[in-house]
């Protein structure tokens, strides 16, 4: 059944014709999702090779799989939306975590060299907190900054951070600094052995998965030991990805317009802002909204966030409360029908997406771990997603781990007591 048959004569017979084209142009067949998971998994296979022309680059880490954290350690995580997240861990003499606490501080916007001053200065509040200053405890840092939010400088980053706590006189041994899906890995890994993929969908897309290093060609080793691999699954770029008008629309206006496809079509960052135009293009077809509608605040790039999606597509009420109150527009029914109708075939669609990355990537793997506010805020997509991946693994028994926000904070400090 679609989502416009649903609807009944409430719409017009031009708001459906146009609604089931729109639909149509979102669909994806079995066929089709299968295929996309053919390309995913050629170009994580090729990626791992040192010569190569990969959409994904296959990142190693050092972080292995025989990870033994003792003692108390440190991890700060420094997320996309500014907040920095530092968590104390004690972990037992079997390496169990036998106590955490937590602390998260919110980042304005600053220059790069401001930037690192304020991450001493929360970790001196925390450490004092904690009553820490007379113990020298190893520190793990993990970064997820959008793109365009803040350059950390890149290769130096760690000696930034180690000359910054240093000229602080801050009691901490930095040891590793990562990115925060394999900090995600670590955690997840942790605390359940099977897991062998974390992927989290935010603002961003992202997985790390653990290969063996004998298969990561610019590790230069034989050793059938696992090593924590960054895939970049945002970067995933194929013919095989059905791009509508909306999308390419979309990606023409982003910030870095050619890249990042995949990414494009399920993160947070960029699914209210494909509802947004298609929004747009209706109330220009005079199929939305009245005439005379205040329509300044919905014509505002990404002023219709991904947030305001699930709720929508749960509760028909909800697209009147949400027009009225952020937008300043009065709706109709049919006003409403429409708007929920557009919510339900761009998050279904990213459903699909999801549930064939996660078939792409966890092949051969027991268990993977989700995590990010998109499924957290959205648990009808989360469930499709999943549903969408048993069903294309077809008899494979993959079991799903729910990770918690600061999960990369806390992969931070087991990596930071391992060294």
């Amino acid at each position: 059944m679609t989502v416009v048959s649903t609807f009944g004569s409430a719409l017009s017979q031009e708001q459906r014709a146009r609604l089931s084209q729109i639909e149509q142009e979102f669909a994806l067949s079995t066929d089709q999702l299968h295929t996309i998971v053919k390309h995913i998994r050629a170009d994580l296979s090729l990626g791992l090779k040192s010569d190569n022309d990969s959409t994904l680059s296959m990142t190693p880490s050092f972080v292995h799989q025989r990870t033994q954290p003792l003692g108390t350690s440190l991890g700060m995580g420094i997320e996309a939306t500014g907040r920095i997240r530092i968590t104390r861990v004690n972990f037992a003499d079997d390496s169990t975590i036998s106590h955490t606490s937590t602390q998260v501080f919110i980042a304005p916007r600053k220059s790069t060299g401001e930037f690192f001053e304020f991450t001493a200065f929360c970790l001196r509040e925390f450490i004092q907190t904690q009553g820490l200053e007379h113990e020298i405890l190893p520190l793990g840092i993990t970064i997820g900054v959008a793109d365009g939010w803040l350059d950390l400088g890149g290769k130096n980053v760690m000696r930034r951070f180690y000359d910054t706590f240093l000229r602080g006189r801050l009691p901490v041994r930095l040891t590793s600094v990562t990115n925060g899906a394999v900090s995600r890995l670590v955690a997840a890994r942790h605390g359940f052995k099977t897991v062998g993929v974390a992927a989290s969908f935010n603002h961003g897309v992202e997985a790390a998965s653990f290969e063996q290093m004998a298969s990561v060609e610019s590790l230069g080793q034989a050793s059938e030991d696992l090593v924590a691999v960054d895939t970049e699954i945002g970067r995933f770029q194929s013919s095989a990805l059905p791009l509508t008008q909306w999308d390419r629309r979309v990606d023409r206006e982003s910030k870095n317009p050619g890249s990042r496809c995949l990414e494009k079509l399920v993160a947070d960052r960029y699914l209210g802002e494909i509802v947004r135009n298609l929004i747009t293009d209706l109330m220009d077809e005079r199929l939305l909204f009245p005439k005379a509608a205040c329509v300044e605040t919905i014509s505002t790039e990404y002023a219709f966030y991904t947030a305001y999606m699930a709720p929508i597509v749960e509760d028909r009420d909800h697209v009147g409360c949400i027009l009225e109150n952020e937008f300043g527009i009065a709706t109709t029914e049919a006003d409403r029908l429409v708007v929920q109708a557009l919510c339900g075939i761009v998050a279904g669609r990213a459903a699909l997406l999801a549930g064939a990355m996660l078939a792409a990537l966890v092949k051969g793997r027991s268990a993977v771990a989700l995590s990010g506010v998109l499924l957290d805020v959205n648990q009808k997509l989360r469930a499709e997603a999943v549903d969408t991946m048993h069903e294309l693994l077809g008899d494979a028994d993959v079991e799903v781990l729910l990770q918690n926000r600061g999960a990369e904070a806390l992969g931070a400090a087991i990596n930071a007591a391992s060294f």
